[in-house]
């Protein structure tokens, strides 16, 4: 073989090499995305001191074994870690912070991961509705997800409460069928039962359930379906249960005993999306608003209702809530189709807003979607 096609061959191999240690270059990076996000979820700096010192370790180690000059291999791997540093403090500026009504496992999480779909965000469970609404309004998460409305058990009355009292928007909504499962330990007859845990509404839920399978056992309420799953799966005791989704069991490494045990089997609950900014119109949207009649006289509310009537624009919701501030004093909830900035609801808007002692826009926002990824569908981000 001459020299030109030995140089040739070489050179090729040398060329073979490059595109690896590229190749091997881009998955770590690509690993180093994954890594930001973890620790991200786990609260933990950018910077490991200790992490760095341990890799700088070992490539020595490594560089010795392999006769390789331990200053250029030291200088390669310092750029690369530093490279990893600023990419994943770019990630932790651009990743979209969404809390919603924790502990993990729950129909609240369920519901945001469905609104959210694949996109890059970072979900943390909040153990209360006042503690989301308040980590979206102090800017330290982009977005939160709150139960409002189920289909059986009605409004949930905290989050309208709260609502009316914060500065955030409604962005959005999601429709969640709720399916309840009994969940347990091991295998175990019904009439082996003597407790079962769960949230008050789960409990309600599955009345009849319980009444049939169970009259005998004991029921307990916890905070939230994920709390129950998670309390049988700690406790000692292998003749209690729990009501929660499929999720929480699977999460807290429990077997389904029953599946679909809700009373209506078209349980559904409504999620609300809230963030600081208003949303634009899709085409498809809803608004929401609380008002105060500042007049107690009959027929104020049917005139305020009037002014939807007569600009055609269709009612999908309508609740009162007390005031707390006088007994007797109310703040009426009402839905209805179409955007803020359409004429016809700016202007009704305008009109009950003369009569009323208080209006409240609480959001515009798109139609739920009984889909995955909404939050890609309206163009989301905050």
């Amino acid at each position: 073989m001459s020299d030109e096609k030995l140089l040739r061959e070489l050179r090729s191999r040398v060329d073979d090499l490059d595109g690896k240690i590229i190749e091997l270059l881009a998955e770590r990076m690509n690993l180093i995305r994954e890594i930001a996000r973890v620790k991200s979820r786990l609260k933990l700096s950018v910077k490991d001191v200790q992490r760095e010192a341990e890799i700088m370790s070992r490539v020595e180690k490594i560089s010795k074994e392999k006769n390789l000059d331990w200053i250029f291999t030291q200088d390669i791997f310092m750029k690369i870690i530093k490279k990893g540093r600023e990419i994943e403090s770019e990630i932790r500026k651009n990743l979209l912070r969404v809390v919603y009504l924790g502990p993990r496992g729950t129909f609240t999480e369920e519901a945001t991961r469905k609104f959210f779909g694949d996109v890059d965000a970072e979900l943390v469970p909040i153990t209360t509705i006042s503690g989301v609404i308040s980590m979206v309004e102090k800017g330290h998460a982009n977005m939160g997800v709150l139960p409002i409305e189920n289909s059986v058990e009605g409004s949930v009355t905290t989050t309208l409460d709260l609502l009316v009292r914060s500065n955030v928007k409604l962005c959005g909504e999601i429709i969640l069928p709720v399916e309840h499962s009994l969940v347990g330990k091991e295998k175990i007859d019904f009439n082996e039962i003597t407790a079962v845990y769960s949230h008050p509404q789960a409990l309600a839920q599955c009345r009849n359930f319980l009444a049939r399978n169970l009259p005998h056992a004991r029921l307990y309420e916890t905070s939230s379906t994920a709390e129950a799953a998670k309390l049988v799966a700690i406790s000692d005791a292998h003749d209690v249960a729990a009501i929660s989704s499929v999720t929480a069991a699977e999460l807290y490494g429990l077997l389904v005993l029953a599946r679909g045990i809700q009373d209506e089997q078209t349980n559904e609950t409504r999620f609300a999306v809230i963030g600081m900014k208003d949303m634009p119109p899709t085409g498809e949207d809803k608004t929401s608003i609380a008002i105060f009649l500042l007049q107690d006289r009959p027929g104020a509310l049917c005139e305020v209702l009037e002014e939807f009537k007569e600009r055609n624009i269709n009612l999908t919701r309508i609740e009162s809530r007390p005031s707390k501030k006088i007994l007797g004093d109310y703040i009426f909830f009402i839905d209805l189709e179409g955007h803020i900035e359409q004429p016809e609801v700016k202007e009704s808007i305008e009109r009950i807003g003369m009569k009323a002692g208080f209006v409240k826009i609480l959001g515009s926002f798109p139609k739920a979607r009984r889909q995955n990824n909404c939050w890609k569908n309206v163009g989301g981000r905050t």
